[in-house]
């Protein structure tokens, strides 16, 4: 756990996330693929954020900017798609996560992706726990 995740796992999540980008650049993509890169970014921003990375906080809000704009076109037309601007923005923030992957141990990905669900489960209004019905 105190190593990096193994090559072939980390070249694996790393080309998904690559080829949910293409499906978004080429228009064939929907909201499971809008969700998939909006959790790359989180992730690489939490990673940012306990040292794996020097990225500034702006690439990270300005890719946020970008899915989220992607998401609502998407929800209003049907179309998820992003444009050359949003692509070259989600590929930093991908090839920042691929260089997270290959530094950060085990355990940090694990404590980030527990997080992670942590605060979108937030968001969405769930509650780990007991919850109060009427």
């Amino acid at each position: 756990m105190l190593r990096p995740i193994v090559p072939a796992k980390a070249g694996e999540i790393s080309l998904d996330y690559h080829m949910t980008l293409e499906a978004l650049r080429s228009g064939v993509a929907n909201q499971y693929h809008v969700g998939s890169m909006a959790q790359a970014i989180y992730m690489a921003m939490l990673l940012n954020q306990r040292g794996y990375g020097s990225a500034v906080p702006e690439l990270f809000r300005d890719a946020e900017g970008a899915i989220l704009r992607c998401r609502q076109a998407g929800l209003e037309t049907g179309l998820c798609v992003v444009d050359h601007d949003a692509y070259a923005l989600l590929g930093q923030v991908l090839t920042l996560f691929d260089q997270q992957l290959a530094a950060a141990p085990v355990r940090e990905l694990i404590a980030v992706n527990a997080k992670l669900k942590t605060l979108f489960s937030a968001a969405n209004g769930h509650c780990d726990g007991d919850e109060n019905t009427a």
